[in-house]
């Protein structure tokens, strides 16, 4: 890597930090795609793009700087420069979506699922083939490009990757609020739920009370009571009903986009609405399986 990288113009870093953008999708849509053993875009994004590659690649480069031709510091450096940017990216993208779009609480030494052992030492490793194999010919070929169709180029694609982002984080805050809702439906599924086995064993523990009376209160207090409990039942019933609608209705919400944030995540995790989106996950998977069959 020679001394001209301290000289990039802003255009260059652009294009530098879009062609990683594209290899990290690469990179990440085929190891997933192998271990699912179908296709996974397991971009955030819907261009083929990871800004987190982008960003670590770039931030790599520019971090290394200092210590070209040192491999080992550049291992280290790498490592841990690109581990604290997967840590602060993680922890912003949870915060805001309420989700982990990826999960490594079932890696060892694991950092609140956010960044991993194994995650790191494959960032140094990354670090080192980086800077020493793939970036200078890349380098060498941005070079050769006219100054104006990397400025054209890079100004086209920002405009295409805010745009996408945009669309892409909005999609992601209605996801979070669709499980917010599924998760308050579902607590209150289970609290009508409860209502009507209490209510059941209230009733029956009414029945029991009845034996002890004489024929002709037993024929007064019986029919009272079932009027009161099949009343309390339809009531209950009811509203089991309207809340079962509801979460159809959430459901409905997921459309393509949200459907595909979901299976481009299979590790995804929420501490809050974690069932909720257990649940839509097995819903996602289902559909997605349907249109296979069909």
């Amino acid at each position: 890597m020679s001394d001209v990288m301290y000289h990039y113009t802003l255009f260059q870093w652009m294009f530098f930090f879009f062609i990683y953008c594209f290899f990290g999708w690469c990179i990440e849509s085929t190891i997933v795609s192998i271990n699912k053993r179908h296709f996974v875009n397991r971009g955030f994004l819907r261009l083929p793009m990871l800004p987190l590659y982008g960003s670590g690649a770039v931030l790599i480069l520019w971090i290394t700087l200092p210590f070209q031709k040192n491999i080992i510091m550049i291992y280290l450096v790498g490592l841990v420069g690109a581990t604290i940017l997967e840590y602060f990216t993680g922890w912003a993208m949870e915060s805001l979506f309420k989700i982990k779009y990826w999960d490594y609480s079932s890696q060892k030494f694991q950092f609140k699922g956010r960044i991993c052992l194994s995650s790191s030492l494959f960032w140094g490793v990354l670090s080192v083939v980086l800077t020493e194999l793939i970036h200078p010919p890349i380098e060498k070929w941005i070079f050769q490009l006219n100054s104006s169709i990397i400025m054209i180029s890079s100004v086209l694609i920002a405009f295409l990757m805010l745009i996408d982002t945009i669309i892409s984080a909005k999609a992601a805050l209605d996801l979070a609020k669709v499980l917010e809702q599924l998760s308050v439906a579902k607590e209150d599924v289970e609290h009508v739920v409860e209502q009507l086995e209490e209510l059941k064993n209230s009733a029956q523990l009414q029945i029991e009370e009845l034996k002890e009376n004489t024929q002709l209160q037993i024929s007064a207090l019986k029919e009272n009571a079932f009027k009161q409990t099949q009343d309390r039942i339809e009531v209950l019933k009811n509203r089991l009903s309207e809340l079962t609608e509801k979460r159809e209705i959430e459901f409905k919400k997921i459309d393509f986009f949200k459907s595909q944030l979901i299976k481009g995540h299979p590790t995804s995790y929420s501490a809050k609405f974690n069932a909720s989106l257990k649940e839509l996950k097995e819903r996602v998977n289902q559909k997605f399986q349907q249109k296979g069959e069909d």
